[in-house]
């Protein structure tokens, strides 16, 4: 079963609305300034667009980067009974991650030996 869009490209994905953010932001402030364009009123309704999808884009990048570093430290342990004991965080983390993590962890419950 394959996983939801926002799983698979959410990176991808938390980058362009962090730059869909930053353009809208960069527009409402220059409506405001009067600098390049005239969004005749609704600079404002953009510029406070561009800031709450900025935040959003932001945190979301940032999230899902932790949660990369994690299975990085989680899935490098080199004891058999550390890494059974933390299979259920391995296994959550990696099913909030694209298919790839999934495939290295397979190859590493392989290697380890465990089910």
């Amino acid at each position: 079963m394959s996983k939801p869009m926002n799983v698979e490209r959410g990176l991808e994905l938390s980058v362009l609305i962090t730059v869909l953010g930053a353009v809208l932001l960069f527009l409402g402030i220059s409506d405001a300034l009067d600098w390049v364009i005239d969004l005749r009123g609704w600079g404002f309704y953009t510029g406070a667009i561009g800031v709450i999808s900025l935040i959003v884009g932001v945190i979301w990048a940032i999230s899902i980067v932790q949660r990369m570093r994690r299975f990085d430290v989680l899935i490098e342990e080199k004891s058999k009974a550390v890494f059974v004991r933390n299979l259920d965080d391995i296994e959550y983390t990696a099913w909030r991650l694209p298919s790839k993590y999934d495939v290295r962890l397979d190859e590493k419950k392989r290697k380890m030996g465990v089910k």
